[in-house]
């Protein structure tokens, strides 16, 4: 076990510590967005503006609300809002499929949504207008570090997705005193990550509770990617990107780190020979490595990396335990010897309250085990892991069948389940394609249709209306019936091994003009004879530094500027042929 650092307390709370840099830095730019600046006393008087809203609006202890709002100054007050109300915010994706939104609005106990648009909900409505001149002051509610402060849904086994309950003490452990973006340095961030994921606090509380400058990007991480080194010109000296957001910045543009005082990556096992290139040519520059969980809300180690890290075979170290976190490597209730892989298991403040409405998952995933002669309880991750000689935490990989996929946490199960609920569809399985060092670029879904049964175009498509983009295969192929192995289960490994010869033999070739000029570009990208049509850039070998360079070429053979995102959303030749206006 590695001992968890200790840190003192400005604040037990998130809106708490927000207060203690209004009172000391009233005037200080708490925001930036599209040319507008906001200080932290203003987005404070905002946010209680917001907070006697919702107050009128019955919002307070025990409630979870859902948000449903874009990048905006008026969003965070909105959450600190929530959080001054005695409650707990859940962020959601207005890209989602608004079947998904409904079904997770659902779910949350609130009065009221918060949103701009429609969901389609009957709860109740509120939309905020911007609260100038509003000097309403809402009633003072006690609120508790060990209280719930936000909601986070992640891919669940079980098909429906889990929804994550953080307490104010996982956040403020972090962020009271956090070494990436001290108090009162005048740090300023880049807020690219989704409000959706709990790394989102990475570069929004985690600036915004120390007195530094929050920079909104409306195009997310590939915005900031694309504008890092203008970013950097106004004034940006800290950033958080992505693993694979990070090494793509690395293939495409090295140099624009350049002026930064520190960097962070995590979300992934972060590749030796990206950090090494990095590292070359910013050699004074911190490249700080982060993992964790939503369950252990938002991070649990950091590592400074170092150029040794790069020519170990265990890869680049994930680090030592953030503050008031405790880190454990267990063979069930065994400690690990050192270089011995075991089970990474959490424990300390930063343990989320457990899973909203599922208490029989809660017991199973939060569970008591004796450290050092204590009863302790930790949270299990599920991904395996050791320590070096140094007292360095090493990712091991998965121990299940959780993947990651551009980033985002996949549970097969999830896709299964709603294939098998789409009309006509039996059996399915789900295998991921390309996978790498615990992640993946692509799912394949082999299923069995019933007579009268979809297509796998059109199970595809089916599935584009129920799951947000990066839990729709990338290919889909429908058998007769599944292998099965000898213990009676489904048969993976065959799966798998058909994935390679139907994504290289599919004859269902690009139809129409503009179809066989997208084609191209892919097969030139890809190093490809030939490309389906119906076959998904990931899932035929492309990456995230592909995308990037799909869309130059996009650009310069049809004079269309297709943003990144919606090549992560819209993968295939059909599908971008789509987007860019059918045929001529």
């Amino acid at each position: 076990m590695m001992a968890p650092r200790q840190t003192g307390r400005r604040a037990n709370t998130v809106h708490g510590l927000f207060r203690w840099c209004v009172d000391r830095w009233p005037s200080a730019i708490a925001v930036r967005h599209n040319g507008r600046d906001v200080d932290y006393a203003e987005l404070d008087a905002m946010s209680d503006a917001y907070a006697a809203e919702l107050e009128a609006l019955g919002v307070g202890p025990g409630h979870v609300v859902p948000v449903l709002l874009a990048r905006s100054p008026e969003f965070l007050a909105v959450l600190l809002a929530v959080l001054k109300r005695g409650a707990a915010y859940a962020a959601l994706d207005l890209r989602w499929p608004a079947a998904r939104l409904h079904d997770m609005v659902d779910a949350l106990p609130a009065p009221v949504v918060v949103t701009t648009s429609d969901t389609g909900s009957p709860r109740p409505v509120w939309r905020p207008t911007n609260p100038r001149g509003d000097r309403r002051v809402p009633t003072h509610v006690p609120v508790s570090g060990d209280d719930p402060s936000a909601v986070f849904f992640t891919s669940g086994s079980s098909g429906r997705p889990k929804a994550v309950v953080c307490a104010h003490r996982g956040t403020v452990r972090l962020f009271d005193d956090w070494a990436f973006a001290p108090v009162g340095s005048g740090t300023v961030m880049p807020q690219s990550l989704a409000a959706s994921w709990d790394a989102f606090g990475l570069d929004s509380w985690g600036v915004l509770l120390g007195g530094g400058t929050v920079v909104l990007l409306d195009g997310g991480t590939l915005e900031l990617a694309s504008r890092l080194r203008e970013l950097v010109a106004e004034g940006v000296n800290t950033v958080f990107l992505p693993t694979a957001v990070f090494q793509l910045v690395v293939e495409t543009d090295l140099d624009a780190f350049a002026g930064l005082r520190v960097v962070g990556t995590g979300g992934e096992r972060l590749s030796p020979r990206h950090a090494d290139l990095f590292l070359a040519r910013h050699p004074e520059l911190p490249l700080v490595n982060m993992y964790g969980p939503v369950e252990s809300t938002i991070a649990a180690t950091d590592h400074v990396v170092r150029p040794a890290d790069s020519t170990g075979r265990a890869g680049v170290p994930i680090g030592r335990p953030l503050p008031d976190t405790g880190v454990h490597v267990l063979d069930g209730e065994r400690p690990c010897a050192v270089a011995e892989t075991g089970e990474i298991c959490l424990s300390g403040a930063g343990l989320a309250l457990g899973y909203l409405g599922d208490a029989e998952l809660t017991a199973r995933r939060f569970v008591t085990v004796t450290v050092d002669g204590e009863p302790t309880v930790v949270y299990r991750t599920g991904d395996a892991g050791h320590w070096s000689a140094d007292g360095l935490l090493h990712f091991d990989g998965r121990l299940d069948r959780q993947v990651k996929v551009r980033g985002y946490r996949v549970e097969p199960e999830e896709i299964e389940r709603a294939a098998q609920e789409v009309a006509g569809v039996g059996s399915a399985a789900v295998v991921p394609v390309g996978e790498d060092d615990g992640a993946c670029e692509a799912l394949c879904l082999f299923y069995v249709s019933l007579p009268g049964g979809a297509d796998p175009d059109g199970l595809r498509a089916e599935l584009e209306r129920r799951l947000p983009g990066h839990l729709v295969p990338d290919h889909v192929r429908r058998l007769d019936r599944l292998p099965v192995a000898e213990d009676r289960k489904v048969d993976r490994r065959e799966l798998a091994a058909l994935v390679a010869g139907d994504l290289a033999g599919r004859a269902d070739l690009p139809r129409t003009v503009t179809e066989k000029r997208v084609a191209g570009i892919f097969a030139e990208l890809l190093g490809l004879p030939e490309v389906p049509r119906a076959a998904s850039f990931f899932a035929l070998g492309g990456n995230s530094l592909g995308v990037a360079r799909l869309c130059v070429r996009l650009d310069e053979e049809f004079g269309v500027t297709v943003p990144v995102t919606t090549l992560f959303e819209t993968t295939t030749v059909a599908g971008v042929a789509g987007l860019l206006g059918g045929e001529g």
